[in-house]
């Protein structure tokens, strides 16, 4: 990666995108509202949340405009909340999630409904491809570059994080991308070990970040297997990422890339991925029928 130059301290695309998305109920509320939930007793219908919570939400994906607030009853007021391009734009995250707990989460209680792919009527996992070309993709294909508005500094969230339980009901559906996701120093430590980061004193300088806040970041990465940890041939301790941490890649780049089209900054993007000589549009194919998905012919089973 190419260094960028140093950056004012508003956040950039990456930031704001994972600072929406950083959060457990979030996510669950644009899952429900994908499933076609859009009024509040849908959502509790749905989901275990205080109602207090659910307001909170759906005011917070409301003002970020991932949803947006009709009234459709005066007396007593009634509202619904429905997607707008930028929330049904979500679709590939969630899931790009959903393939990953499927396929390597192991402290989720229970399992996830399988999907079928309308269009060949085959259940599936979505492969991540680069729309530029056509060709099926992961991460040792592409090479990342800070863009204008990018750097370490203005890309971790400035959301407060969260402290969960794995036993949560809230964390039932997503658990693991939560502990990467659902907390702002796990997020940029995991994007630092795809960028090529390894050794402590790197994450802690590139970073900026307090060593006991890496220390635990680190543990609970290790924990959940997304690291292991290696020695170098001169002797240094390393973190790696493993298979089921490199498989986390459709995951940051469906993300990332929701997050510039929605949080662009006037100055450039934040980051920019190539796939050879042309950049990356990440796409996600059916492993099946290796036909592009849309939303529409995606069908839940059981859920």
């Amino acid at each position: 990666m190419t260094s960028a130059p140093v950056p004012p301290s508003e956040p950039n695309a990456i930031a704001r995108g994972l600072g929406v998305l950083g959060d457990e109920w979030s996510l669950q509320l644009l899952r429900a509202a994908h499933g076609g939930a859009t009024r509040f007793a849908d959502f509790q219908k749905l989901l275990p949340v205080s109602a207090a919570s659910l307001a909170a939400r759906l005011s917070l994906l409301a003002d970020e405009g991932l949803l947006i607030r009709r009234i459709y009853q005066q007396n007593p007021i009634r509202a619904e909340y429905l997607l707008t391009p930028q929330g049904r734009g979500t679709w590939p995250i969630l899931l790009a999630i959903w393939s990953w707990e499927d396929r390597w989460a192991q402290h989720r209680p229970g399992t996830l409904p399988g999907r079928r792919h309308l269009a060949c009527g085959a259940q599936f996992h979505p492969l991540l491809v680069c729309a530029t070309c056509g060709e099926t993709t992961d991460r040792s294909a592409v090479r990342a570059e800070w863009g204008p508005s990018g750097g370490w500094t203005r890309s971790v969230p400035t959301t407060t994080t969260r402290r969960r339980s794995r036993t949560s009901r809230v964390a039932e559906s997503f658990p693991e991308t939560m502990a990467v996701f659902g907390n702002r120093w796990s997020a940029v430590v995991i994007g630092a070990a795809l960028q090529g980061v390894h050794r402590y004193s790197m994450f802690e300088s590139t970073l900026r970040i307090p060593s006991n806040i890496l220390t635990e970041r680190l543990r609970t990465l290790l924990d959940y297997g997304l690291l292991r940890v290696t020695t170098s041939p001169e002797g240094h301790r390393e973190y790696r990422l493993t298979a089921k941490g490199q498989a986390f890649f459709p995951i940051v780049a469906t993300t990332l890339h929701w997050a510039e089209r929605w949080y662009s900054r006037p100055e450039g993007p934040a980051m920019t991925w190539h796939h050879g000589d042309h950049l990356l549009v990440p796409r996600l194919d059916c492993d099946q029928c290796r036909t592009p998905m849309v939303a529409a012919q995606i069908e839940i089973l059981g859920d």
